[in-house]
């Protein structure tokens, strides 16, 4: 996006903003799994659900990476979710 005044144009770090947007990614593929295993009873709704769910959110979470003022607050946010998301996984019972 160009700087408004001085005609210079800004980085915007795209390669990191990807990075961060197939984390996120990454992160509701491991909530979902984690929810999903949650409810073992409820399999099949669940997955059901959490399909429908993840597929009305997932374009605004991997965009939202682009809205960012900060590249690395995206980053730092989709590590954080993987990393939770993989430890509630873990902790199946």
């Amino acid at each position: 996006m160009p700087a408004i005044g001085n005609g210079m144009i800004a980085l915007q770090n795209y390669p990191l903003r990807l990075v961060a947007a197939l984390l996120l990614w990454l992160a509701l593929v491991l909530w979902g799994s984690a929810i999903v295993n949650y409810f073992p009873a409820l399999s099949a709704v669940t997955t059901q659900v959490y399909r429908i769910l993840a597929s009305a959110i997932a374009p605004f979470v991997l965009v939202s990476t682009f809205w960012v003022h900060n590249p690395r607050n995206a980053l730092g946010t989709g590590i954080l979710l993987v990393l939770s998301g993989g430890i509630a996984l873990a902790m199946q019972p």
